[in-house]
């Protein structure tokens, strides 16, 4: 196999980019919501840095066709050998995975790490599996619900590693989970064309792009009530209120949205970006504010 391919394959494994892998937020907010356990931390890395990629590679495995009729490159589709390699290389990284939950959680986490591998297993799978089934991205409804499960079983699962799951877990799973939807409803607009051609039913092919754009707002409101309030009823550290702070700016930013129907355009974008910086400057907030709360 040539090197550049071990570099695509590389670079596939981490897209798409998430608040998991390569870059480990919501790893940090479980460590800063929990016990502040070092250990605890690097364990959870080393198992999001083998679950992750190979989420995104059998994803990549299985997305050969509509990346091909959407004219996106995909190393995967190279050749019949590098599909089957990138499949048995998600496989390798799932079973390791595995074996670090076996070995350093508890029973609990090997209940959640079974929902979380069927679910991003289903979610993309048209190898195995997918061939009697539909697969749960092919449609926006699967698609949502596989979202919500997998992010949700998927913190309970790096809180299990730090301590026992209790009422503050559920609540940072649920801010968690309505942080990431933004993102979710936005991330199949660039796809429409591929999406269409393969006969998809995905959000993006479903929905306008003003109305996802919507959507994804609405949810980044309900993550900035859900700290508010998980804040007033004692389950956040009060400092915990400092990362509401973006949502001022973020409130202008959909206004002017708003103004113009919902549209990304060449004038509206600056906005949507500013939305961004925003949200991670939050997430950022929300880890220091937790690393100051008591363990």
């Amino acid at each position: 196999m040539k090197f550049k391919y071990f570099v695509e394959i590389l670079k596939f494994s981490a897209k798409p980019l998430t608040i998991i892998y390569p870059i480990p937020l919501l790893q940090l907010a479980v460590f800063s919501h929990s016990k502040h356990d070092l250990k605890s931390l690097l364990l959870v890395l080393a198992f999001s840095f083998t679950f992750y990629p190979a989420v995104n590679i059998w994803n990549h495995v299985n997305d050969v066709e509509e990346d091909i009729l959407g004219g996106k490159y995909n190393v995967f589709a190279e050749s019949a050998f590098m599909r089957v390699f990138g499949a048995i290389l998600a496989i390798l990284l799932y079973s390791l995975s595995f074996l670090i939950v076996l070995k350093y959680g508890k029973p609990l986490s090997v209940i959640l790490f079974i929902i979380c591998f069927l679910v991003t297993w289903m979610y993309s799978d048209r190898i195995a599996f997918g061939r009697l089934l539909m697969r749960l991205k092919d449609h926006y409804v699967t698609e949502l619900i596989a979202f919500i499960v997998s992010y949700v079983s998927f913190t309970l699962l790096l809180w299990t590693f730090f301590e026992d799951l209790k009422v503050k877990a559920l609540s940072l799973s649920l801010t968690i989970l309505f942080f990431v939807l933004f993102g979710i409803f936005i991330k199949d607009i660039r796809d429409v064309s591929g999406d269409e051609k393969a006969g998809l039913k995905t959000l993006g092919v479903v929905f306008e792009p003003n109305v996802l754009i919507k959507t994804a707002y609405i949810s980044l409101f309900i993550y900035y009530l859900s700290i508010l309030i998980f804040t007033l009823i004692g389950l956040y550290n009060p400092l915990t209120l400092l990362s509401l702070i973006p949502l001022i700016p973020t409130l202008t930013y959909a206004k002017s949205l708003k103004g113009k129907n919902w549209l990304i355009t060449a004038e509206t974008l600056p906005y949507f970006k500013r939305t961004l910086l925003m949200n991670l400057t939050s997430m950022i907030l929300f880890i220091v504010t937790g690393l100051l709360s008591p363990t």
